[in-house]
């Protein structure tokens, strides 16, 4: 049976980056959820669109949107749960009375430009919990079919539920503090004391694992929907793990929580990057056969049909502080050294995802004997149209990439191509475009649709077997869903526009383009 890679690599392909949170539809809550993601692939799908990467879905905490910060890298995040799905919320008159004090609200939350996730996500969980006391008193207690499909759940997700669970309580019980501030025992997740907990809050602890339950089953329905549809969901593995996470206070021990992980000085930071995420503690996690990378492999699987490895260098070294420290250093040393590493790690992602496809974000400044072995692997990385060059300094024709890679116009964390285009020195536009057209020009191109075409069908002609385009890169549109290194309001909560039904209104040339340029390219999925 020709598995998920095969198919994918075998093929000419491309694919469309909408953050879920971002995919508008006319019945969400101001926040793209597992409804929306069924109509959004149902329509990218129509378009020829053979998979949707929709970045990170874990929890984060309240105050946070950047979904690379989660405070689990397990668990998802409540916030893309559709209420009107939910039958316990349907069946319960509490829950459908607090609905209805919600109207106003919900009005102004889906007419926001951004998307307003903190509001949404605690408005989500208490309707959660009044479906949830109406569970409990017509479920549970009955001991009916769903009660033992949600404790057969907890019972097979037990290794990552219940430290997750009990971790989310806690956070509630003492406010949000972090949990280095909680109670000696408890901030140590001492056994006696964590059960003591568990047994005094267990209705609490257990909601938790509800909420959980009713996502998986949510998104299990996207994904088969999409799959009938023949869309692959792409989604994403964070390398760092937030320090205020359930697996840091829960496994300590694969961490060396008073390291920090960053990146070495370059020519935007003299002094390296400091991320705030403490370092793993690679010597145990191989002493101990990368148990818990292998539980993070298997996790995407079940979420996903293909999966971004973020900082994919990191497998190979890591760039560390010690404590006290202004210069960092790599956590280990030697090229063959670091070769080992990350080849172990690697073999490791193949032999668990089961024939998915991994993807490598190899992006920055990589050691060429990641992306040899990368090819080797038979694992993408990516090749950003703006950033690959030659060694002479001219733009790098596409039609060079390598068939294991994945050709795009733009990441998340980048402008859009309009963006980028429009912000481009003449000269550099210049040679851009004879790049592109052959053309020798004094830069002065401007951004039209013919323009954005030619560059379209330069990434579709590369020698990729995967491209991938931003929603805002087929609509020819300049909102960021990131700027790195600030933090505010607007990072991490660009939404489209336009619902489905209403892009072809909005943006019917830019789609025309974009559904001719995928058949002559030979990667239309239609």
């Amino acid at each position: 049976m020709q598995t998920i890679q095969d198919e994918l690599l075998s093929a000419r392909s491309n694919g469309v980056l909408l953050p879920l949170s971002a995919m508008k539809t006319n019945a969400d809550w101001g926040v793209g959820d597992f409804a929306s993601l069924e109509e959004w692939t149902d329509f990218l799908g129509s378009l020829g669109a053979k998979f949707v990467q929709i970045l990170p879905l874990q929890e984060t905490a309240p105050n946070e949107t950047c979904p690379y910060s989660a405070m689990t890298a397990f668990a998802l995040d409540p916030v893309y749960i559709c209420i009107e799905r939910v039958e316990d919320i349907s069946a319960s008159p509490a829950a459908q009375e607090y609905l209805k004090t919600l109207r106003a609200d919900l009005a102004q939350w889906k007419n926001s430009s951004k998307a307003p996730i903190r509001p949404v996500k605690q408005a989500k969980l208490k309707a959660l919990w009044l479906g949830y006391q109406h569970f409990l008193e017509q479920e549970q207690a009955a001991d009916t079919p769903r009660a033992r499909a949600f404790s057969a759940y907890c019972a097979a997700n037990n290794s990552w539920l219940r430290p997750y669970s009990l971790f989310r309580a806690l956070k509630e019980f003492y406010k949000w503090q972090s949990w280095t501030a909680w109670p000696e025992e408890l901030k140590n997740a001492v056994p006696s004391a964590v059960n003591a907990f568990e047994s005094q809050y267990r209705e609490y602890v257990r909601f938790f694992a509800y909420v959980q339950w009713v996502l998986d089953q949510q998104l299990r329905r996207a994904k088969a929907f999409a799959q009938e549809k023949g869309v692959y969901l792409f989604g994403d593995i964070p390398f760092g793990t937030n320090l205020d996470s359930a697996e840091v206070w829960a496994e300590r021990q694969n961490y060396r929580v008073e390291y920090e992980i960053g990146a070495p000085a370059d020519q935007f930071s003299k002094g390296g990057q400091r991320w705030g995420l403490p370092a793993y503690d690679w010597p145990y996690q191989h002493a101990h056969g990368l148990d818990l990378w292998k539980r993070k492999i298997r996790r995407a699987v079940e979420l996903y049909d293909m999966f971004r490895l973020d900082h994919l260098v990191g497998f190979y070294r890591t760039y560390v502080f010690a404590p006290g420290d202004e210069q960092g250093a790599f956590d280990v040393q030697g090229e063959q050294n670091q070769i080992d590493r990350g080849y172990h790690f690697l073999r490791m992602v193949l032999d668990v995802c089961g024939g998915r496809l991994p993807v490598g974000e190899d992006l920055g400044v990589i050691p060429n004997y990641v992306r040899r072995m990368l090819v080797d692997l038979r694992i993408p990385g990516y090749k950003v149209l703006c950033w690959e060059r030659e060694d002479n300094g001219y733009y790098r024709e596409p039609r060079s990439y390598p068939a294991v890679s994945l050709a795009t116009t733009s990441t998340h964390d980048t402008q859009t191509l309009r963006g980028w285009w429009e912000a481009l020195p003449p000269q550099e536009r210049a040679n851009m475009w004879e790049m592109i057209s052959a053309q020798k020009t004094d830069g002065n191109v401007p951004f039209t649709l013919d323009t954005q075409k030619a560059i379209l069908a330069r990434v579709l002609g590369s020698g990729s077997a995967l491209t991938l385009f931003s929603w805002q890169d087929i609509t020819g549109t300049l909102e960021r869903v990131n700027v790195p290194g600030i933090v505010d309001d607007t990072n991490w909560t660009y939404r489209s526009d336009v619902t489905p039904q209403e892009a072809w209104g909005k943006y019917k040339p830019q789609l025309e383009n974009y559904q001719n340029l995928l058949k002559q390219a030979g990667r239309s999925a239609r």
